[in-house]
């Protein structure tokens, strides 16, 4: 465990300052989403180190100067922005949140599957029910409702989902396929991503896959257009469920979080 989690390192300035800072999180975090959103951060990234005028910033990004005038000023405080004799550049920060994929995705993640759920944050810990889900619809867990989400927060899940797991799937296939398996159980298939790459991984592997049967149906979706469904078998089941029995011939079993 790191020291930050152990001890308090802050002086009571720094303290103050750092839960000012927090007091207005979501407003800076907003802003900066629009700033991105909008054009205004590509327009001051083309712009490069000579910067653009207030002005400027508008006619390239197709905002109002108004607007523009409110982003920025919001994207000062926020560090997104920097300004210089009248001219605004873009930061390392502002950087990042353009062109980083991984701040992309988790950006969109939580502004398009979290925010919004969020504000039931207090009622759901009390209760012990998942209340933010109303935001999107009436199911009991988020895991019955991935294929039905509304976008763009089913894209932004999946993106989310996909960014992190592709990235580890080459690293770890290796090690899965140490033991030459003939079959492999995937608990929580979700959409197949893990499932086909094992299937060009090893032509001759077989899986099974175990999740609930609307993502399962999506998973199958996903095999059948990669031709691989002879290869493939399904067990529905609702992992929350811990009567609910796994299959038994599996060499491997993989489970992906």
């Amino acid at each position: 465990m790191t020291a930050w989690y152990q001890e308090d390192p802050m002086s009571a300035l720094e303290a103050k300052e750092a839960a000012t800072r927090l007091a207005f999180a979501p407003v800076a975090f907003q802003a900066a989403l629009s700033l991105r959103d909008l054009g205004l951060l590509a327009a001051l990234d083309a712009a490069g180190a000579s910067g653009l005028d207030l002005t400027d910033v508008a006619v390239h990004s197709g905002v109002s100067v108004y607007g523009c005038g409110v982003l920025l000023d919001m994207g000062l405080s926020a560090r997104v922005v920097s300004q210089r004799d009248g001219r605004f550049r873009l930061t390392r920060m502002g950087h990042f949140l353009l062109h980083d994929g991984m701040t992309r995705a988790n950006m969109d993640f939580t502004a398009e599957v979290c925010w919004r759920p969020l504000a039931h944050l207090s009622p759901a810990i009390a209760d012990g029910k998942p209340a933010g889900l109303q935001e999107f619809g009436r199911w009991p867990t988020i895991y019955e409702g991935l294929s039905q989400l509304p976008e763009p927060a089913r894209r932004a899940w999946f993106a989310f989902d996909h960014y992190y797991s592709d990235r580890a799937f080459g690293e770890l296939l290796p090690r899965v396929f140490a033991g030459k398996p003939r079959r492999i159980v995937d608990i929580g298939a979700n959409t197949a991503r893990f499932a086909l790459r094992c299937c060009a991984h090893d032509p001759q592997v077989q899986l099974t896959l175990v999740d609930l049967p609307q993502q399962l149906a999506v998973a199958l979706a996903n095999v059948r257009a990669a031709g691989v469904e002879g290869r493939v078998a399904i067990h529905p089941a609702d992992l929350l469920d811990a009567d609910q029995p796994l299959p038994q011939d599996g060499e491997v079993y993989w489970m992906s979080q």
